[in-house]
């Protein structure tokens, strides 16, 4: 028997209190609305995350008439981060837009009609530690800011450092709120379990890229941890099993005070505690690179769950306002692609939790992948629509996933919309590991794209090329999806071949939701990926870790697999059915350029990006191809999925793009790389 993948808890009642609160933190009651009023008051446009704004000034007839209102650079915003990494959603608050720019995340208020600048915050000193070993990904400008009110004057930001600290700032003044924890600041690092984790590090380890989530008076702030898959020369133990768990830790909005907290790993008692099971003991018999850990805290041996970490949860949390619920989503567990040193189903990783926001009590669960072994964690926010399939309403969250799944389940309940199969997926043979015997398959809707790599996917613009990639792929591993990361030999097996990449599929710039039409509209990039494991090298602390030094293979400097490389996908979600698919971007130039397809008629490829997020209106869908796309930012008939126009720009976006209402006029604004590569902020509006 399979473990139980959806756990319902009768659900308290919402209190009235909590009801009020909500209204009062001003977003809809209801989720499902778009952007109210004419702003974009919160991350995902409204508490849904839909993305959708329901403004109609901008439509399919005069979008082409749009024109740059202003520009506001962040040329003078200190060292700026790597050119993709400033993935902002600003918000738009009673005629001021405030968001995250810049490295070290200073936050900005300007205004929306002018661009010109009200306040700027930058972080001190304590709140810059760790710059130089901060973990990776949150090295960016993160994803925006939050806000709250108490509907009485006391309007506030918040933004989460890189380091992982909470800062509420005055939303009118840009000055920090001296009765929010210490002269506003709360170290939010103080609130994990470093005492059950005695050779974690914690310098730099834990991060935050996504803003927090605001439900009433209780806010939730998504964690970032290091992954722990690669040596690298941030530290010489990058890979050893143990890590901090990501837990969810919930704060009192108006003082800091710590208020509940969910442990995503559980420990002795807890419920989920029997999927982390003991490791082989021949896998820590790895010569000098074991960490003395291993040896000075022997009983932590017994069980997976006393030493794993990770299980955090990066992408943004969901709430719902209606149920007093938040909807976390969370990552994998230490390690990425070899899982040996967690044997089990792994609960609570790579699952959406839905959390009373009061007590932090779980109402339900769903595990969408068992023991993950490919980086598959979920990357983006939850959706919540109201849908109705046949005939009977459903209130529906939306899960997107790396592997190109939309997981549809009733929010109240957890319970799948459409049966999920657990079904048979190929075994490891990697000494040491173990794998989930099933996964979840969804049944409707249909997976939005590629999975697994067998000889059909491959290449095959001209017999020359086919015959070469046949000949390439005889050196690698070929499966369907969930074919488990393989171990080089030497003259042998050179890996296991995947689609989705651990990238995805989707990824963080998510999807969006048409809440009129219930239909859902998902980004996503079809790239080809190498799992291939290498024995532990010196100090790594475990038996077998990935090996990026080896990358995909390609023909003649061409992906390996056939097109589309990029797309959009519009699904039915009445009906769980795709609506519509296209190729997201032009077919780049090394493809149609290439010397050996001159005289061949290329289809239109779409780019292997991840674009820069969605936004939906009355009419048009707009979407950029991302930091390494091309200049410009597209609206789409959201109907057809047509081309209606390119709004160009000076170089490629980064964030996603937002709309809302000013001096009369409907503006949209986008994060975009300029002339000198420099990020920086463009408007446009009708003439």
């Amino acid at each position: 028997m399979r473990t139980v993948l959806s756990v319902y808890h009768p659900a308290t009642v919402v209190t009235t209190a909590v009801v009020i609160a909500a209204a009062l933190a001003g977003g809809p009651v209801a989720a499902q609305t778009g952007a109210a009023d004419g702003a974009w008051g919160v991350f995902g446009a409204d508490a849904g995350a839909t993305r959708y704004s329901p403004l109609d000034q901008i439509d399919a007839g005069n979008v082409d008439e749009l024109e740059v209102v202003w520009r506001w650079s962040a040329r003078d915003q200190g060292t700026p981060p790597p050119s993709g990494r400033t993935q902002i959603s600003p918000l738009v608050i009673d005629g001021v837009l405030y968001t995250t720019i810049g490295n070290q995340r200073n936050v900005i208020a300007l205004d929306s009609a002018t661009g010109e600048s009200i306040w700027g915050w930058q972080p001190g000193d304590n709140e810059q530690r760790w710059g130089d070993i901060i973990e990776p990904v949150a090295r960016s400008a993160g994803r925006g800011v939050s806000y709250w009110t108490d509907g009485a004057g006391d309007d506030r930001i918040y933004v989460v450092t890189p380091s992982y600290q909470l800062v509420a700032l005055n939303a009118h003044t840009g000055e920090r709120v001296g009765s929010f924890g210490d002269g506003g600041v709360i170290d939010m690092m103080d609130d994990l379990r470093w005492d059950e984790r005695p050779a974690a590090l914690r310098a730099g380890r834990v991060a935050n890229t996504s803003p927090a989530a605001i439900l009433g008076n209780t806010l939730v702030a998504s964690i970032s941890l290091h992954t722990g898959s690669v040596p690298t020369r941030a530290s010489p133990n990058e890979v050893w099993p143990m890590n901090m768990p990501g837990d969810v830790v919930a704060y009192d909005v108006r003082t800091g005070e710590t208020l509940w907290r969910f442990n995503t790993v559980p420990k002795e008692g807890e419920f989920g505690v029997e999927t982390w099971l003991k490791a082989d003991e021949l896998l820590w018999e790895v010569g000098t690179g074991t960490h003395p850990w291993v040896e000075e805290s022997p009983e932590l041996l017994e069980a997976s769950w006393k030493y794993t970490g990770n299980v955090g949860h990066w992408a943004p949390v969901t709430v719902d306002e209606e149920l007093g619920l938040f909807y976390v989503p969370t990552e994998t567990a230490t390690n990425d692609y070899f899982g040996g040193y967690r044997p089990g189903d792994n609960l609570f990783a790579n699952s959406l939790i839905a959390l009373d926001a009061e007590t932090g009590e779980r109402r339900w669960h769903f595990q969408f992948t068992h023991h993950e072994l490919w980086d598959y964690d979920i990357p983006t926010a939850p959706i919540l629509v109201d849908i109705e399939v046949d005939g009977t309403p459903v209130k529906a969250v939306v899960q997107l996933s790396k592997q190109g799944f939309a997981y549809v389940l009733n929010r109240e309940t957890g319970e799948p919309v459409w049966p999920i199969d657990e079904r048979p997926v190929p075994e490891s043979d990697v000494p040491g590991e173990w794998t989930a015997p099933t996964q979840p398959f969804p049944t409707k809707p249909p997976a939005f794209d590629r999975q697994g790599v067998l000889e059909d996917d491959l290449i095959d613009f001209t017999p020359e090329l086919r015959a070469e990639a046949l000949q390439i792929t005889e050196d690698f591993r070929l499966g369907p999806l969930y074919t488990p990361p393989s171990l080089v030999e030497e003259g042998g097996n050179q890996g296991t071949l995947a689609l989705p990449s651990a990238g995805g599929g989707v990824n963080w710039p998510g999807g969006a939701v048409d809440p009129v039409d219930d239909v859902l509209f998902v980004p996503s990039a079809t790239r080809l990926q190498l799992f291939a494991l290498t024995e532990g090298t010196e100090n790594t602390g475990v038996r077998y870790h990935i090996s990026f030094a080896r990358g995909a293979p390609r023909v003649r400097d061409l992906p390996l697999i056939k097109p589309p490389y990029g797309r959009i996908t519009a699904i039915d979600l009445k009906a769980g059915e795709i609506l519509w698919q296209v190729p997201h971007g032009e077919t780049p130039r090394y493809i149609s350029e290439h010397p050996d397809l001159q005289d061949v008629d290329i289809p239109r490829t779409g780019t292997p990006t991840q674009g820069s997020g969605l936004l939906v209106t009355s009419e048009l869908l707009f979407s950029g191809e991302g930091a390494r796309g091309a200049p410009l930012l597209r609206a789409y008939d959201k109907v057809t999925g047509a081309v209606v126009y390119e709004i160009q720009l000076a170089g490629p976006t980064t964030g996603f793009p937002i709309t809302y209402m000013a001096d009369g006029k409907q503006h949209i604004v986008v994060s975009a790389l300029d002339e000198d590569n420099i990020a920086e902020l463009v408007a446009f509006a009708l003439p």
